[in-house]
């Protein structure tokens, strides 16, 4: 393990909460994007956020899209995106109480896999208004949970010096990402509809979901 790594403090079996500052005097040297992207997990807490991110944009863009193509009302899709909405707000309430019995770790896991599993299946329930409005609830509550918790995650595996530099990162990765990932759902829209959109976004949810899952297994991502 690198001295660098070494700086990053492990959260413990309880799941507490944890510092991830270096110890008095060690230096870290100065904080730059291929430096932080290069520690463990920091790629992966950032996909998660980006995934999360991009679920809740191409929501508001694919679904109106969706519903017109199945002939539901103007009307319910707005109930659909105000029900995630407010699902989402919910879990944000919830999230101090959730966090200080269960790991992060955990928690975003269940975030990705909860909204991936849930949201994936709307496109095809449109037309049963009660049934979208549950997975609608379900899903946004979980998508509600997993970016604030990548942002905690992502402060927690750095170096204290680092932290507003590692935020910064994930910033930007999240802007690049409402470039990048709403092109590639255009274009699978194009090419198996709008509601392809939707799929690929609940796909790169499971599979992130997938990844932290087996990383959780080998014993590396603890917090």
């Amino acid at each position: 393990m690198s001295s660098l790594e070494a700086g990053v403090s492990q959260r413990d079996e309880a799941g507490g909460p944890e510092g991830a500052s270096a110890p008095e005097g060690t230096s870290v040297g100065k904080p730059t994007m291929l430096r932080i992207m290069r520690l463990p997990m920091i790629p992966s807490h950032m996909i998660a956020s980006l995934a999360l991110l991009t679920m809740a944009d191409l929501l508001i863009a694919f679904l109106p899209v969706v519903g017109e193509q199945h002939g539901v009302a103007p009307v319910w899709v707005g109930v659909f995106l105000a029900v995630r909405a407010g699902a989402t707000i919910a879990s944000r309430i919830c999230l101090p109480w959730m966090s200080a019995r269960y790991r992060r770790s955990d928690l975003v896991i269940v975030s990705l896999l909860g909204a991936g599993v849930t949201i994936v299946a709307t496109p095809s329930t449109l037309t049963w208004p009660v049934v979208t409005i549950i997975l609608m609830a379900v899903g946004g509550f979980f998508l509600g949970l997993g970016q604030p918790l990548t942002m905690t995650l992502v402060v927690q595996s750095v170096p204290t010096a680092w932290r507003s530099t590692a935020l910064a990162v994930r910033l930007m990765g999240n802007r690049m990402g409402q470039v990048v990932i709403p092109l590639a759902a255009g274009g699978i829209a194009w090419a198996v509809g709008p509601a392809g959109a939707i799929w690929f976004a609940s796909l790169l949810l499971v599979a992130s979901g997938a990844e932290k899952s087996l990383h959780r297994r080998a014993g590396g991502f603890r917090r």
